[in-house]
């Protein structure tokens, strides 16, 4: 078994202060410039979009929204913040990802934000019947929360995060996702290691990068035009 890459590391704190590039992004996403119309649109495929940790479907919404413009089935997840419980959330996300399915007669589109791109990935990865394909935004692949900010909140409310790194590696290993992935991430990213992002288990994943903080990829009129592209693919 592989074992998580050692030169990895929780992102540098000075690597915070980038974050702070998600002020201009959040105001530069309601200028009233048009940015979609050379988007490629969809046709109503179903879209998910799930939320990062700590954030819920308002912190999602303007993602969600712009989704539904161009023309997708467009929801967020419904299951209120991600608190990063999943043990609880992820049988409610199946459950939920299941009736979405069911109700529009085809396979999801899974938009996954920073943790909601992990639950994505391991959604996609057990249930590839009922997803079309996956986008990450800024989600860790590599070593579970160890490589993130908050690891250390985990670290101290008694989180083995070395062991959750190897248990995270094992299912890469052991059981490859066999649907699409494009995972975009960010150089300066300063909640997750942008090295963490990078799928070196599976092969057929695009990753693409951005130049966009962690907080603001939900919110950026380029990353938005990324994701468009990537939905679009057969």
């Amino acid at each position: 078994m592989n074992t998580p890459d050692r030169k990895l590391m929780m992102p540098a704190r000075k690597l915070m202060l980038w974050e702070l590039r998600v002020v201009p992004e959040l105001v530069g996403s309601f200028l009233p410039r048009p940015f979609a119309a050379e988007l490629p649109r969809g046709h109503g495929e179903p879209v998910m979009v799930l939320p990062g940790f700590a954030a819920d479907d308002l912190a999602v919404s303007l993602l969600t929204r712009r989704l539904k413009a161009l023309g997708y089935h467009a929801i967020s997840w419904g299951l209120g913040r991600n608190t990063g419980n999943l043990k609880r959330l992820q049988p409610l996300l199946v459950e939920r990802l299941q009736r979405f399915a069911d109700s529009r007669g085809a396979k999801v589109k899974l938009v996954g934000w920073s943790l909601g791109g992990a639950m994505a990935r391991e959604i996609a990865r057990e249930y590839p019947q009922w997803v079309d394909q996956v986008v990450t935004l800024g989600s860790p692949v590599i070593g579970g929360a160890k490589f993130t900010a908050v690891g250390r909140s985990y670290q101290k409310k008694g989180l083995d995060l070395d062991r959750s790194a190897l248990a995270a590696d094992a299912r890469e290993t052991g059981k490859p996702i066999s649907v699409p992935v494009t995972a975009l991430y960010d150089r300066h990213d300063g909640i997750v290691n942008w090295g963490a992002c990078i799928d070196r288990h599976n092969r057929h994943v695009k990753h693409i990068e951005v130049q966009c903080s962690h907080l603001g990829m939900v919110v950026d009129r380029k990353v938005f035009g990324i994701i468009a592209k990537a939905l679009a693919q057969p």
